[in-house]
């Protein structure tokens, strides 16, 4: 498969705890943000949309509630639709859409959405290098097998720190399973998301 030409995604996934952190991190880019970021936190459908105003709140970037044949662009950030996983396909024109995969064809399903599924989806479309993946606080290890796939293909893996986090779990076990090039706090995972904009 053709990767997308000069193009980097940013992931990151949360579970219990992380919508602040979210927050934080959203408020914190800069305008006009050059790659689409693209989020999944553990929400029911009934949730996602008011997730999504919020953020709105905090930033000048455009966000978005996933949705088929959404088309990735520049500085969009793209929350994971509640009761669907989240994935992506590349057009011939070389454009990246969100697919939405139906909770019976994912990988996992104890999470819809899963932050495996939208991780292992991301670097069979973009190249792995152009993978930028953050784990936030949660429970269970969901997004622990996607930071390490992404980690041993060349892409860069960040997880929250044991201090920062409410909840320990999700980071906790992708660190456990080497899936954690970095591990920072919040002010220090948006400064990295910045600096990946400009690299």
């Amino acid at each position: 498969m053709l990767h997308p030409q000069n193009s980097k995604i940013i992931l990151i996934g949360a579970s219990t705890g992380g919508p602040g952190i979210i927050e934080k991190l959203v408020s914190l880019l800069p305008p006009d943000y050059p790659y689409p970021i693209c989020i999944v936190q553990h929400f029911p459908a009934e949730l996602t949309p008011s997730f999504v105003n919020r953020l709105q709140m905090f930033t000048t970037n455009k966000v978005i509630e996933s949705y088929e044949g959404l088309v990735l662009g520049k500085g969009m950030v793209i929350v994971g639709k509640g009761g669907v996983h989240l994935g992506f396909q590349q057009k011939g024109d070389g454009s990246v859409i969100v697919h939405q995969i139906e909770a019976k064809d994912g990988k996992r399903n104890d999470f819809v959405p899963s932050v495996d599924v939208m991780m292992l989806s991301a670097i069979e479309t973009y190249s792995p290098k152009s993978v930028l993946a953050i784990l936030l606080s949660g429970i269970g290890d969901d997004g622990a097998d996607g930071m390490v796939k992404i980690t041993s293909l060349g892409g860069m893996s960040i997880c929250q720190d044991e201090k920062s986090s409410p909840v320990f779990g999700m980071p906790g076990r992708a660190i456990e399973r080497g899936g954690a090039i970095k591990i920072l706090a919040p002010d220090e995972i948006a400064q990295f998301i910045i600096l990946f904009g400009l690299s």
